[in-house]
């Protein structure tokens, strides 16, 4: 229960008197009781002491305290210890001097958080109390603290903007008011600006050019924004962006200016207009055509298209912008559905190359391009990725396009006949093989050679060799059908496959190419081919084994003469086996030293004595014995092993005279028979003066001898050859003379020294006229351009006589000694017989 306080002294009514307007004083004090407790505001009576004896029910509501418990406590243990002292001062003041007074202070309330209220006290008529009246002030307070914080914070900001900002007022244009980052900026101190007008400052008469502009900004109710310059105290020139905008500040318009440095944004901004224009000027001068495509709701639209267009599509760009679709219309139809393809995956997000296509230019002509495209994609409603903007180029691509099909075409024809070549060659008849397996066809291959090429080749220049490899060419396409292979292997080897051809077939095809044959009418040059055939399945089942034994047949062909075809035989295949065999047994030979010399003297027919030898080559097999080089020289040159043996015969020769005048056995020469080969070999020279150097001999102990088919093999080469020899003092001498093709006048080139007749003229020379003027004609030509003339294969005395009558000064054959061994020629020439006086006799046996 609380408790009841006298109603007047509680409402400080003490002095109340009866009123005669209101007879009922029971009414009257209800109506102020009501007053009292509802009123918005907290009243609280205190005692002297400072206790509560009455308070209201909103000063009850406002600490949340009940009313009994309020009452007999000290107010002042109600408010807070930081605002305590104020409310202490207020009562001690009214206690003192009477009166009245207020502070503000904190109240602490149950369950909550202190209270902001406003204390205005005041004595009792009577001295003994003290009377509150509290008011509720926490929503003012926190406004005015929410105020001070904006007004905290927007002065942080404006000392701290990295923006200059000037505050003027309105109607007079001075400057109120200007941050830090201004002052910095304008380079002036801050009582410079402080109080003086726009005009006045002369680094902002850029800002504030004329009072008219001025006025203006003070009715306009938007933020007006320009980029204006400005000029530092210090002379820095600066593009400024200024906004601004004006308000009522304490009842005062004013206008607020922001002003940014956009220096550095400017010079970036006319950077990126030079490097836009710069590349405007690129684009416009690259190989390639640049363009833009934008995607907006299903339709096209062309942004952009560089010049280079109208070069490469024919088109101008103005073409391409009222016609969107027009880059696509120009695609090649063949090649639509690829280029389609490429776009859609564009579209879908995949990973993409650029394509290679074919587009119409506006001439009617067909050109290659190269497409590359970057994209560009945005978010649309349904969270997809969707095309905004295709950015690519094209570039021409024609000539490259046609440069890799010529690559293609070389990589797979030859050069000069622009026939397939041998991989070509080897992958095509792979399929037809394979064809031909599973329907049980036959196919025939023709391995062709060209008779002569070489020699023609060489003598008449690789021009007329080339021409006439042409007309091989043309002329066996022209014997073939069309689905026929001819192939070129290299050199003058050709290959032609013919489809479906047994026997019967293949002679037809084989009998019109030997019967054509091949010339060139310009060169007068006529030439005829050897060809090898094999047919599938019978000869082989694969590429490798038909090619190898229509080789076998090709050679046997050429053993035949030439200009005939072979078919491959059994008999073939097992005579190229020998030949194989005797090629590694050479190779071995060479490796084993198991060639030796033997030696055949040449006699001088005046004196008879010893006027020097012929080295001959034998092969001492392990298991057949002595082969004479007929059963192996042909062999060896072919396989390329007549180079290696005549380098060994040279230095053998050369270390074999070296060791004979170490015997003391001097003034002797020995002859060595050279290949043509061997002759044009770039080593050759070299070669002869390693051995010469090595051994320490003469150079005119060494006799080389070539034929007239070697000398005409390559008439200037051999001709430099034989000068090199000629000037290091080597004797020359032309073997089997009179069956050759050389010229008297060209013999008169020659630095030869001897001319040995052939023994094939000297064989019946007493009983064949037509020999007999052959040999008086050589020992003439010999006498008149005085050149030694040597006769071989003498074999009776008849024959000799003949030669001395006719006046040959030396001879070689088995009437004076067969070739010996090493130990028989070196007690021959130790013996020093005389071959006329005792030929073929006690001082030798014969040997083969």
């Amino acid at each position: 229960m609380q408790r009841a306080l006298p109603l007047p002294t509680a409402l400080g009514l003490s002095e109340l008197r009866p009123c005669g307007a209101c007879e009922d004083v029971t009414a009257a004090l209800g109506m102020y009781t009501d007053l009292y407790e509802l009123a918005p505001v907290g009243y609280f009576t205190l005692d002297g002491a400072g206790f509560i004896r009455a308070v209201n029910l909103t000063g009850e509501n406002l600490l949340g305290i009940e009313r009994s418990r309020l009452v007999d406590l000290q107010f002042e243990r109600l408010v807070t210890s930081e605002t305590r002292p104020a409310l202490v001062a207020l009562i001690e003041k009214i206690c003192s001097d009477g009166g009245n007074g207020a502070c503000d202070v904190s109240l602490l309330r149950k369950g909550r958080k202190p209270v902001f209220v406003r204390i205005e006290a005041m004595s009792s008529n009577s001295g003994l109390e003290i009377r509150l009246a509290v008011f509720d002030i926490s929503e003012r307070k926190e406004t005015e603290a929410a105020l001070l914080a904006s007004e905290a914070r927007y002065r942080r900001l404006f000392e701290t903007a990295k923006d200059g900002i000037m505050i003027v007022e309105a109607g007079t244009g001075e400057i109120t008011e200007v941050n830090p980052f201004l002052v910095e900026m304008l380079g002036c101190p801050r009582e410079e600006l402080m109080g003086r007008t726009l005009w006045e400052v002369e680094t902002l008469t850029g800002i504030a050019a004329n009072r008219a502009d001025f006025e203006a900004l003070q009715h306009r109710e938007c933020l007006h924004k320009e980029d204006l310059p400005l000029t530092t105290r210090d002379g820095r020139r600066l593009a400024v962006e200024v906004v601004s905008n004006s308000y009522l500040a304490d009842q005062t318009k004013v206008i607020q200016y922001n002003i940014r440095d956009i220096t550095v944004r400017k010079h970036a901004e006319e950077a990126l207009l030079k490097s836009e224009e710069q590349c405007r000027t690129i684009v416009s001068n690259i190989n390639e055509y640049v363009y833009s495509v934008r995607f907006e709701g299903g339709t096209i639209r062309s942004i952009y298209h560089s010049p280079k267009c109208l070069e490469i599509t024919g088109y101008t760009p103005d073409e391409y912008y009222s016609d969107p679709l027009l880059w696509f219309t120009m695609i090649h139809e063949d090649d639509r559905d690829l280029v389609v393809e490429f776009l859609n995956g564009i579209f879908a997000g995949k990973d993409h190359e650029p394509i290679r296509h074919r587009i119409i230019h506006k001439d009617g002509t067909e050109r290659w391009i190269l497409n590359n495209c970057a994209v560009q994609r945005v978010e649309d409603g349904a969270d997809r990725r969707a095309i905004s903007r295709l950015d690519g180029f094209i570039l021409d691509i024609t000539d490259i396009k046609q440069a890799e099909e010529n690559i293609f075409f070389l990589a797979h024809h030859d050069p000069l006949t622009k026939l397939p070549n041998r991989s070509t060659l080897y992958a095509r008849i792979e399929q037809v093989l394979s064809v031909a397996q599973k329907a049980k066809r036959s196919v025939a291959l023709l391995f062709l050679d060209i008779d002569g090429f070489k020699q023609i080749n060489d003598s008449m220049g690789h021009d007329v060799g080339d021409r006439l490899l042409q007309s091989v060419a043309r002329r066996l396409s022209d014997c073939t059908r069309s689905c026929d292979l001819v192939s070129r292997l290299g050199g003058d080897e050709f290959v032609i496959v013919l489809w479906d051809c047994g026997v019967a077939e293949t002679t037809i095809v084989a009998e019109k190419i030997i019967t054509s044959g091949f010339a060139i009418e310009e060169s007068n040059v006529a030439v005829n081919t050897s060809i090898g055939i094999s047919l599938y399945p019978d000869d082989g089942s694969d590429y490798l084994a038909l090619l190898k034994n229509a080789d076998i047949a090709m050679y046997h062909a050429k053993k035949s003469g030439g200009k005939n075809f072979q078919f491959f035989t059994h008999k073939l295949n097992e005579m190229a086996h020998q030949r194989f065999a005797i090629e590694l047994e050479l190779r071995r030979a060479l490796e084993r030293n198991e060639f030796v010399l033997h030696y055949q003297p040449k006699v001088d027919l005046v004196t008879g004595k010893f006027s020097g030898m012929e080295a001959l080559i034998r092969w001492q097999h392990p298991v057949r014995g002595l082969i004479l080089p007929e059963a192996f020289i042909n062999i060896a040159e072919e396989s390329g092993l007549l180079t290696p043996i005549s380098k060994w015969i040279i230095l053998t020769v050369c270390r074999q005279i070296q060791q004979w005048q170490q015997q003391g056995i001097q003034s002797i020469s020995a002859a060595v028979n050279l290949s043509a080969s061997f002759f044009q070999h770039r080593d050759f020279e070299d070669t002869i003066e390693s051995c010469l150097l090595e051994t320490g001999i003469a150079p005119e102990c060494l006799e080389l001898e070539l034929t007239e088919a070697t000398i005409m093999s390559d008439p200037q080469k051999v001709l430099g050859s034989m000068a090199a020899m000629k000037a290091l003092g080597l004797q020359l001498s032309i073997d089997d003379f009179g069956i050759g093709y050389s010229s008297l006048s060209y013999l008169k080139k020659l630095p030869v020294d001897k001319l040995k007749i052939d023994q094939s003229f000297i064989h019946n020379i007493a009983t064949d006229q037509d020999n007999a003027a052959v040999v008086r004609a050589v020992i003439s030509i010999g006498r008149s351009m005085q050149l030694k003339v040597i006769a071989e294969g003498v074999e009776n005395a008849s024959q000799l006589a003949w030669l001395q009558a006719e006046g040959s000064e030396e001879a070689q054959g088995y009437y004076f000694s067969h070739p010996l061994p090493t130990k028989g020629i070196t007690a021959l020439l130790k013996q020093g017989p005389n071959f006329l006086h005792n030929p073929r006799g006690k001082h030798q046996t014969r040997q083969s």
